[in-house]
């Protein structure tokens, strides 16, 4: 079924914004009493694709990071996977999803959103679903989006802990999938000084999710682990609170 609608470009209005959470909202809903037949086979988004996800990336990550910044993925890999672990699947959280809801697979029709491209759903937890979205919102437009979803579908009081698991693991993703690409790379060095800034705030238990979070230097963070390093003295990478 072809769906008519046009993707949105510039900022997102707050309005859009709510009511991709509505949609989403809807589309979990859906999804939580859905009966789909034994033969329906698909993949399933949790710790073993993102360990998969990250061979990939051990492999070309040399082209868009340093050593010192690789360092900083690496435990943010390792605490994705620890969280992951823990979290405690049911019916209410997990279930068939989307998987890429960003921008690009929306389309507006008088002002209602669609999903399009369909190609990576799977079972997977909804809030990392919704990471998805709010990966590239700003953080106004992010508190929208999940009003809009809990117009539909309430949150527990902790999802903030695990949203912010799921937004950085879909962000380390997104290089898993676009190193491998030579023309990608200059864009993905570009991004390095925010999505480090994410990293770091996620490893050192900030919350981060609805703050604007300032870009570091990925060259700063190197040579403090080479000092660190240097004076048996590892460095926590905490940075000045905002």
């Amino acid at each position: 079924m072809q769906v008519e609608g046009e993707r949105w470009s510039g900022e997102l209005p707050e309005s859009h914004a709510f009511s991709i959470g509505v949609m989403m909202g809807k589309l979990h809903e859906a999804s939580a009493t859905l009966n789909v037949p034994h033969n329906f086979v698909r993949p399933h988004w949790g710790i073993s694709s993102f360990r998969q996800e990250i061979n990939k990336l051990e492999r070309y990550y040399p082209r868009f990071l340093t050593g010192g910044s690789w360092m900083l993925y690496q435990k943010a890999i390792d605490k994705i996977i620890q969280q992951l672990d823990s979290m405690q699947r049911d019916a209410r959280n997990y279930g068939l999803i989307h998987a890429d809801l960003h921008s690009g697979n929306v389309v507006f029709n008088n002002g209602l959103p669609y999903p399009i491209d369909f190609g990576r759903c799977g079972y997977g937890y909804y809030l990392y679903d919704m990471a998805a979205a709010l990966l590239e919102l700003y953080p106004k437009h992010r508190r929208l989006l999940i009003q809009g979803y809990e117009r539909i579908v309430k949150l527990g009081k902790d999802y903030i802990r695990d949203l912010e698991c799921f937004f950085i693991m879909f962000m380390i993703e997104n290089y898993c999938h676009h190193s491998s690409d030579i023309r990608e790379i200059p864009s993905l060095i570009e991004e390095q000084k925010y999505a480090l800034a994410y990293i770091t705030e996620y490893i050192n238990d900030r919350s981060f999710l609805f703050k604007v979070v300032e870009p570091i230097d990925p060259e700063r963070i190197f040579n403090e682990l080479e000092e660190a390093q240097s004076t048996d003295n590892p460095p926590d990478f905490v940075m000045p609170e905002r």
